[in-house]
């Protein structure tokens, strides 16, 4: 399923939303996106502060301009996001995203971190917002260049695999997923009709679910958007560990690993060399954890069961389905889509692969086709993008 068949000299592996390290940004001196939710949560929020996509992780608060004045108003935006009250002299003992999320991270206890699986990743007034589900990893980093590249004052949302938090439990399939994360969206008093689903790859799966069961309870959603999201009832067999294990560390990681040799350790010892090579290499913060990095591998076998075992439903609303031209939704695939959605399927196709249709260098095509269907003043409400 989705990325989990490549090995790891594939030569269509791009750089994604945790390779910063690969891009050169981190050999550099500048490490420029987060990579772990508490980073994307603490990253988010100086941001908003600060009101400028421009803050690195290793930018200075005080050079971008910050006061101890200021300081009070980020730590509060930190709390709303973490859950962790962050005491006032952060700001000069970890005056840098990285350095306060490190800060963050230890202080966090699990009675403190949100029990939800939605998480702002950049925040906006306008609507429809656009709620976003993690891919077969469970993290929702990918979408953070997809959120700068929308025009200004979308809202960006994401919905993270509850597995990720030691205090919640991981959903075990997909309509358990899509039932969880509709209560968490609702809760937080978004509307299913001022929500347009998104979701890239696996994310797609669980965003069409959620569109079934919320047209079932009588509440469609605004819109759903597919990101190169592949049917799974042509899948003969489930991804092998190793394959798996190649999803996290040679796609999302970066890491030049033999796979096989890796599915082979037992799982402490293979936490340790996985979180040692990302460490060492940039794409896992300091401090990370064994014991988290091993709730990922386990998220990684979750969510590839749960998409061998899952059958789409039928939602009656239309569904848009963004397809690179070197990417993974082949024709059998579309038929599937076409049969699962009632309103019909409109076909978007954009340069690039299904490993970087969301990477920086391409992800500007996908926000044009959003931008063109749910935000472009010029067109009437409800009108969408004309497919190619």
């Amino acid at each position: 399923m989705n990325d989990a068949h490549m090995t790891p000299s594939s030569p269509t592996t791009p750089p994604d939303a945790l390779d910063a390290a690969r891009r050169g940004n981190i050999t550099s001196g500048t490490v420029r996106g987060p990579r772990d939710a508490v980073e994307l949560a603490v990253w988010g929020a100086w941001r908003e502060h600060f009101d400028t996509a421009r803050v690195t992780l290793d930018a200075d608060y005080f050079a971008l301009g910050g006061d101890s004045v200021g300081a009070v108003s980020l730590l509060a935006r930190i709390r709303e996001r973490t859950g962790v009250q962050l005491p006032l002299d952060a700001i000069l003992r970890a005056p840098t995203v990285e350095a306060m999320a490190a800060l963050a991270r230890t202080g966090a206890r699990a009675e403190q971190v949100p029990a939800t699986s939605l998480v702002t990743i950049l925040g906006g007034e306008r609507r429809p917002v656009l709620v976003c589900v993690h891919p077969i990893g469970g993290t929702v980093l990918w979408y953070r260049h997809l959120a700068d590249a929308l025009p200004k004052g979308v809202a960006t949302l994401g919905l993270q695999a509850r597995g990720l938090n030691p205090a919640l439990t991981a959903d075990p399939d997909i309509p358990a997923m899509a039932r969880r994360y509709i209560a968490d969206t609702v809760a937080a008093a978004y509307a299913p009709g001022d929500v347009v689903l998104v979701g890239y790859s696996f994310g797609g799966l669980v965003a069409h679910e959620m569109a079934c069961q919320l047209a079932d309870a009588g509440t469609p959603a605004a819109g759903v958007l597919l990101l190169d999201t592949p049917a799974t009832t042509s899948l003969e067999e489930p991804p092998s560990r190793a394959r798996l294990l190649w999803s996290l560390v040679g796609h999302a990681l970066g890491l030049d690993v033999d796979v096989e040799e890796l599915a082979a350790l037992d799982p402490q010892e293979q936490a340790e060399r996985i979180l040692r090579l990302a460490t060492r290499h940039g794409t896992l913060p300091p401090g990370f954890g064994t014991d988290r990095l091993t709730r990922l591998i386990g998220i990684y076998q979750i969510n590839a069961d749960a998409a061998y075992a899952y059958r789409p439903g039928v939602h009656p609303g239309r569904t848009d389905l963004i397809r690179p031209r070197e990417g993974r939704t082949d024709e059998e695939d579309l038929a599937i889509w076409k049969r699962s959605s009632l309103g019909g399927v409109a076909v978007h196709d954009v340069p690039g692969d299904h490993f970087n249709l969301i990477a920086e260098e391409n992800v500007g095509h996908v926000a044009d086709v959003v931008q063109r269907l749910w935000y472009d003043d010029e067109r009437p409400p409800g009108a969408g993008a004309p497919g190619r």
